[in-house]
């Protein structure tokens, strides 16, 4: 079963209520709709060859597509077209017509950073890219500055060392603390993005955390996982360098090894203990087909320990995929008793139906 067996269309599936259209499908700044744009992906693929070459460790071999396990095998186009139109429906039910994002140079970013040029056109994106010296590496600038030009992007570039620097002058024990060190740094960059929506207005910010970070909890709470809208975060890692291969993004982004870079030379896997191909796996069975941890283990020959540990690494980091517990005291708690739908027109269509439901008439 493909993880996106069930899903349909935008319009097939229920929006915020059953068979609403979603609005919004308007070109792009090429003149598009909102699928695959063949001109775009062509120009990508013209000028990867005058990138910069990458040497990397470890990195899958080389390919026209990134080699996706038979488990996690989807339809590209149909997810790629739903998250654009989401991305859509989420700027136009909050008043925004701006998008900013951070740019590492990495898959993630680089891939939603085309999805959010799909959505709302390359005049409305602006991408920052935000390193820290000593511990940035020059390809990733190379690789940030690379994507934002092919897609026409204006990249904004902000050093964060001097902010770093105040921080750990203002709290000595940071410097003792690489976990809480690396923590403040991804705070320091979601301040930054935040600033600069501020600054140009009716802008929202861009997450670019996947399902595989976001499940495991590889992320830091208001820091890279503060954003309005994560739009690959129902995508595992492997997908998001599935998708970039086929949409046409530089071979070298997507086939780079995944890094935080927030500390000097630690990468996803040694922090994370195992390759994003085998966890990706190990992800889906248990979240979405929800097998027990003994036959998971079993399926891809690993301990049922090391299979208890990356469950267990699910539940602790539950707290950082929720909005903050708020203590019940009465009958109308947020997000609890009470939700309110963002769209004015939702709200209406539901008080009708209720209404409808209720048998009252007036």
């Amino acid at each position: 079963m493909s993880p996106f067996e069930g899903r349909g269309s935008r319009n097939r599936r229920c929006g915020p209520l059953q068979g609403e259209k979603v609005q919004g499908d308007k070109p792009d700044a090429k003149g598009g709709k909102g699928g695959g744009d063949r001109g775009l992906r062509k120009r990508l693929r013209r000028n990867e060859e005058e990138l910069p070459k990458l040497t990397a460790e470890g990195r899958p071999p080389e390919g026209e597509e990134y080699p996706l396990p038979p488990e996690l095998s989807f339809d590209w186009r149909e997810a790629h077209d739903d998250i654009v139109n989401e991305i859509r429906w989420h700027l136009k039910n909050t008043g925004a017509d701006k998008i900013v994002i951070g740019l590492s140079g990495g898959v993630d970013s680089s891939l939603s950073l085309y999805l959010a040029v799909k959505s709302v056109g390359l005049e409305n994106v602006i991408a920052m890219f935000l390193p820290e010296a000593g511990v940035t590496p020059d390809y990733d600038e190379e690789d940030a500055k690379a994507v934002a030009g092919l897609l026409g992007v204006k990249l904004i570039i902000k050093e964060i060392s001097p902010l770093v620097e105040a921080f750990s002058q203002a709290i000595n024990e940071l410097r003792a603390n690489s976990l809480a060190l690396a923590n403040v740094k991804a705070r320091i960059r979601m301040i930054l993005l935040y600033a600069e929506a501020n600054l140009i207005g009716r802008a929202q910010v861009l997450g670019t955390s996947d399902k595989s970070e976001l499940l495991l909890g590889y992320t830091t709470k208001y820091g890279d996982s503060g954003a309005d809208f994560m739009p690959i975060g129902d995508l595992y890692k492997s997908q998001v360098r599935y998708m970039a291969s086929k949409v046409g993004l530089p071979k070298r982004v997507w086939l780079k090894p995944p890094s935080p870079q927030l500390i000097k030379g630690k990468s996803a896997q040694s922090e994370l203990g195992l390759p994003y191909e085998v966890l990706d796996r190990l992800l889906y069975y248990r979240v979405d087909q929800r097998y027990p941890e003994e036959k998971i283990a079993k399926i891809l020959s690993l301990p049922v320990e090391t299979v208890n540990r990356y469950s267990m690494m699910i539940v602790k980091s539950d707290h950082k995929r929720k909005a903050p517990p708020i203590g019940k005291i009465g009958g109308a708690t947020i997000n609890m008793d009470w939700r309110m739908p963002i769209e004015r027109r939702v709200i209406k269509k539901r008080a009708l139906i209720s209404l409808f439901c209720s048998g009252k008439r007036e």
